[in-house]
């Protein structure tokens, strides 16, 4: 874990809802519900396997001195799933760890991050200052919140302040990836807009929030599919590291599979990979680590106790396994809890107002899953 020990209650609650590891077998009813008891024997062998471990084994966050700087992106395919609570409790938690943090609202459209930081209003200079180059640099419009973290405020009250083109778009990464801090964290908007998504696949962690609705957790993976279609068709835009090494051909192979025409069905990755192996066996390689460094993450939230919600991260790992053939890391969940929405009223962060509840052991949890061995 980072640091600090929980008691054994508040372990037993994180291990219920945050702590699963799930079988590798595909599902066979990826866009519902099922019974599945198969796997969750599975899962109660994992959570057996957690019991049992030893505390002092637990991996724990680098040390400050020996980090670097890292991103964290928080993206989800629709608003109301909680996002930006979650961006929010989770930068205070780090800060709390000592770590400088700063927290991006980059949800331009529909900004409201600051609320859960104490802030009650929009901030009198936000990303709109920068974009329109009325400050010089991000660091002229961050201000410190009263709960740790530092806050770049998104800005919502000009006219397309969601819609910015490309070149502002690559100078606010570029701004973005300058910053002075031990972790930045993006709450993007809650859509699957070309900016969304490449802010979310500029992170180090990319992290995919959801809830047990059906249209939420079907909405989670067309956010990471369309995260790696966008990936892979960008692969040599001007942004990308691999710009130099452009390959006409293989472009037009990646969009025709990927986006097809004429009502053709999508390949899955595995049918891409195998058609650039037969037509394009050079580039493989560069395909298969773009692919490769693309790790997506989930968190589950608002989880119902004594609710099964198990199959939510299980349809959207198998179905991601089978479609994009990748592994989505499941971090945890975050049930629904009073103090949650109390805070969410209040405009305290619950983690501040309770360092020791349960939601605070479950973001804990989490934050030690994402950063562990990195």
């Amino acid at each position: 874990m980072i640091a600090g020990k929980r008691d054994d209650k508040k372990l037993k609650r994180m291990r219920l809802v945050g702590s699963y590891s799930f079988p590798s077998e595909p599902d066979p009813h990826p866009c519902g519900q099922k019974d599945a008891p198969d796997d969750f024997v599975g899962i109660r062998k994992s959570c057996e396997l957690i019991s049992s471990r030893p505390r002092d084994n637990v991996t724990r966050c680098p040390e400050k001195s020996a980090l670097k700087k890292k991103i964290i992106a928080v993206g989800s395919a629709k608003g109301g799933v909680g996002k930006s609570v979650f961006a929010a409790n989770l930068g205070v938690f780090l800060s709390s760890k000592g770590f400088k943090t700063v927290i991006i609202d980059l949800d331009l459209g529909g900004t409201n991050v600051h609320l859960y930081l104490g802030k009650k209003s929009l901030l009198k200079q936000n990303i709109n200052d920068f974009l329109k180059k009325r400050v010089k640099t991000l660091e002229g419009i961050m201000i410190e919140s009263e709960y740790g973290p530092l806050l770049i405020g998104g800005g919502n009250s000009e006219l397309g302040a969601a819609n910015i083109g490309f070149i502002k778009k690559m100078r606010l990464i570029k701004a973005i990836e300058g910053i002075n801090a031990d972790y930045i964290i993006l709450d993007l908007g809650g859509d699957m807009s070309y900016n969304s998504l490449d802010f979310f696949l500029r992170a180090d962690y990319p992290i995919v929030m959801t809830t047990p609705d059906s249209a939420s957790s079907t909405g989670a993976y067309h956010f990471i599919k369309a995260a790696l279609y966008r990936k892979l068709n960008r692969m040599f835009g001007p942004e990308s590291k691999f710009r130099n090494e452009r390959n006409i051909d293989l472009e037009r192979l990646i969009h025709k599979m990927l986006i097809p025409s004429d009502g053709v069905e999508v390949s899955t990755i595995k049918e891409l990979m195998e058609k650039i192996k037969e037509q394009r066996p050079l580039n493989l390689p560069l395909v298969t680590k773009i692919i490769s460094d693309f790790k997506p993450c989930l968190v589950l939230n608002k989880v119902l106790k004594d609710n099964n919600s198990h199959h939510v991260p299980l349809m959207i790992q198998d179905v991601a396994r089978k479609w994009l053939s990748k592994e989505v890391v499941f971090l945890g969940g975050i049930s629904t809890q009073p103090v949650i929405e109390q805070s969410v009223m209040d405009q305290v962060p619950a983690i501040a107002r309770h360092p020791k509840g349960e939601f605070a052991v479950q973001i804990e949890f989490i934050a030690d899953k994402l950063l562990r061995d990195k």
